[in-house]
């Protein structure tokens, strides 16, 4: 197939490795893929600091009424005619579009060359960006929303209770496929200068309790600090590694000097996702401290793929990516003193870190949650819903 991925993002952090990775599976399966959006993310430049910020033009923006609202409805002015420019021509087979909220360029390109759109859906934006205050215009953005979802030949949810927000808000349930985020394993494999990344942290002789990400207030760092630091006797076997940056640093930093964890709790900063390999090598105990209800946590499936023990969150949108007991431990949502438990229980048990470890590795391919999967799976459905359509 020929197919155009379209997106409107700044392609940082999460974002740029989904988008990327996707391109990548699809072309391995030996299709032609073309890029087609304001930032390239073969050329978007790898800068984890700036990735942990916003844009200039959306903080501006959200301090005018309504500005935000009308800026992303104004992309489409700009969007259908670049992308239709890419199209006309040409034989495409398929436009793969991550959706953004009021964008109906790949919808409206699609229905005018009549060409299949698959809508990779990964927040339920119109309810989310409602939450946050950047939008003022909430009827109109769910009216899109829908509007947007409803026209495309297919839309992915990456997990289960996504594709109920979206349901319950008009989407057609049988237009939704649930495919959860991936891993790229070639991009996993065990690093070698992990134990020398140890010992220049004064970490080796310790268990090792690890986060990685931005530092965001929901991502639950601060119930993982507190969580540590009450439990006295762990804190004396175990180090915390904190690898990211994030508009939460500040706080988090306090509560550490505040409660004398300094010798214990290690800040990496900024690390570009390239090099985090080595740094969770090293991790004993991955945590996923907090997940909003709706997610699909891209971590805890490079957790996975580098064989780590988890202690998460017991929601449902983890459990589709874990067992309990067996692949991660979970505990109570923002309940520090569950989550201390499900830590403390590990850093007592190295045999049972192993194998469940291990066994969340497994899972991995049992369970197909790698790119090149997800992307044969977009193409096996498009074919059979093309096949359908010609068959009625």
């Amino acid at each position: 197939m020929r197919i155009i991925y379209h997106h409107r993002t700044r392609a940082t952090d999460a974002q740029r490795i989904h988008i990327r990775e996707m391109i990548l599976a699809f072309r391995a399966l030996g299709h032609q893929v073309e890029e087609v959006a304001l930032v390239d993310t073969e050329t978007a430049v790898d800068d984890a600091a700036r990735d942990a910020g916003e844009a200039l033009w959306k903080r501006l923006a959200k301090r005018v009424p309504f500005a935000y609202d009308f800026l992303q409805l104004l992309y489409n002015l700009m969007g259908i005619p670049f992308l239709a420019a890419k199209v006309i021509g040409r034989k495409v087979d398929l436009i793969y579009e991550r959706y953004s909220l009021f964008n109906f360029s790949g919808v409206a390109v699609a229905r005018l060359f009549r060409v299949p759109i698959v809508l990779e859906v990964n927040s339920p934006f119109a309810l989310e960006q409602k939450r946050d205050g950047h939008i003022r215009s909430f009827p109109l953005a769910q009216w899109t929303e829908r509007v947007i979802c409803n026209s495309a030949t297919l839309v992915v949810a990456v997990s289960g209770p996504l594709k109920r927000i979206l349901a319950e808000a008009g989407v057609s349930p049988s237009n939704i496929v649930v495919m959860s985020n991936g891993v790229n394993l070639e991009n996993f494999q065990v690093p070698t200068d992990s134990d020398g990344l140890r010992f220049s942290l004064g970490l080796k002789d310790k268990v090792i309790i690890g986060f990685v990400g931005w530092f965001r207030n929901w991502h639950g760092l601060d119930i993982l600090l507190q969580a540590f630091h009450q439990s006295g006797a762990m804190r004396g076997r175990a180090a915390l590694l904190l690898i990211g940056d994030g508009p939460a640093m500040p706080q988090l930093k306090q509560y550490v000097a505040d409660n004398g964890l300094s010798s214990s709790v290690i800040f990496t900063g900024p690390v570009p996702h390239h090099k985090v390999p080595p740094y969770l090598d090293m991790i004993d105990i991955a945590v996923q401290p907090a997940a909003n209800d709706y997610c699909c946590p891209m971590k805890i499936i490079e957790y996975m793929a580098l064989a780590k023990p988890i202690v998460g969150p017991r929601q449902e949108n983890v459990a589709e990516l874990l067992v309990d007991g067996s692949e991660a431990l979970l505990f109570t949502p923002r309940d520090a003193a569950s989550m201390r438990e499900a830590l403390s229980e590990l850093v007592d048990d190295p045999a049972r870190r192993t194998a469940m470890g291990d066994s969340a590795r497994a899972a991995i391919e049992r369970r197909g949650l790698t790119w090149t999967h997800n992307a044969q799976r977009v193409i096996d459905v498009v074919r059979q819903t093309s096949e359908s359509s010609c068959a009625s």
